[in-house]
């Protein structure tokens, strides 16, 4: 690991020894000098936190001191003759092809226009991502009696007593568990019972389809962790309890353009790449032998199963290339994530 680690800082170092000087030293060596914007540089390439730390006077030093080994370290391997080590050129290929990439498809300035029509037409196409209706997430303890049924008033009765018991059990937090004993104990609703009463994140449109208008007028009514009375409905009495409640989405146009074009843009530099990508390939006149592949042993698969997925060092995703969505994905109600720190 120690060795993988130092061939890696050789290959960076030898990228860095192709810039200029041109800034004051401040601190030199026996092959290597480290100028002030190398100080700099090689700083804003940390975390926040740690360029917080070593910004710090008392802990200027301590970091100039980490530099000057790693050139002292990366002098030692060049003598050593790592610089053509096999493995320090893999990866001195791999972080060429990120620069390249990245210089031609993350340059800010290169950012891709999208015409208002596109962000328009998106939006249309993917309502459901921008408009939803509010939802329940509820779990019911049900009794069958019809109305006039001459079962109704034995079952309005049971319901209230399992409202009582219900109430009493969980008064001070004595028995958490209470809702479900009732349900697995009293529910004659046989879908919702194997569930624990639970039915389900529902629309109240959809609520009233499947029960009745009476029981999704009181679940609606109730806020996240309440427990409704007893629900008196045309097919008989109910007890609800609210686990979640999804409020309505409605957001304009306005509200959401920026991220829609920051995502048709993303898509379209990702289309930009792989039509690039395919006229590299067909400029080298790329020949395969089919029988020379076929008699490749592979490496025995990965013992924790699937899951790796290849990907080239210049494809989108990789080191710094805008990664296209796979799937549309809905655009985030609130503020977006804040960027992952350097290491």
């Amino acid at each position: 690991m120690l060795r993988r680690l130092a061939l890696i800082g050789l290959a960076a170092l030898s990228l860095a020894a192709c810039g200029k000087k041109s800034s004051p030293a401040v601190a030199k060596g026996d092959g290597f000098t480290i100028t002030a914007e190398d100080l700099k540089a090689r700083l804003e390439e940390q975390s926040p936190f740690m360029r917080a730390r070593f910004n710090a006077p008392e802990h200027k030093k301590e970091f100039l001191d980490m530099l000057v080994r790693d050139e002292v370290l990366a002098r030692e391997a060049e003598r050593l003759g790592l610089r053509n080590d096999p493995e320090v050129q893999r990866t001195l290929r791999k972080i060429m092809v990120q620069k390249m990439v990245q210089r031609r498809f993350s340059d800010p300035a290169s950012a891709v226009a999208v015409p208002d029509a596109d962000v328009q037409k998106y939006y249309d196409e993917h309502s459901a991502e921008f408009h939803r209706p509010k939802r329940v997430r509820a779990s019911l303890i049900a009794w069958n009696a019809p109305s006039g049924s001459p079962e109704r008033a034995k079952k309005l009765a049971a319901a209230k007593k399992a409202l009582a018991e219900l109430q009493t059990a969980e008064k001070d937090k004595k028995d958490p568990a209470a809702f479900a004993k009732l349900v697995a104990a009293d529910s004659e609703e046989m879908a919702s019972k194997a569930a624990g009463g639970d039915i389900g994140l529902k629309t109240a449109e959809e609520v009233e389809k499947a029960y009745s208008k009476e029981l999704a007028v009181a679940m609606f009514a109730l806020k996240q962790g309440e427990t409704s009375g007893v629900v008196e409905t045309p097919q008989g009495p109910y007890i609800v309890r609210v686990s979640l409640v999804q409020d309505e989405l409605n957001r304009t146009l306005d509200q959401v353009k920026p991220q829609i074009v920051a995502r048709l843009s993303q898509q379209q530099r990702a289309k930009e790449y792989e039509e690039w990508m395919r006229k590299l390939v067909d400029s080298a006149k790329v020949t395969v032998d089919d029988k020379a592949l076929e008699a490749v042993e592979m490496p025995a698969a990965d013992a924790s199963g699937a899951g790796h997925q290849m990907m080239h060092p210049g494809m989108p995703g990789h080191a710094g290339m805008p990664a296209a969505p796979t799937a549309p994905q809905p655009v985030p109600a609130g503020p977006a994530p804040a960027p992952a720190s350097k290491q």
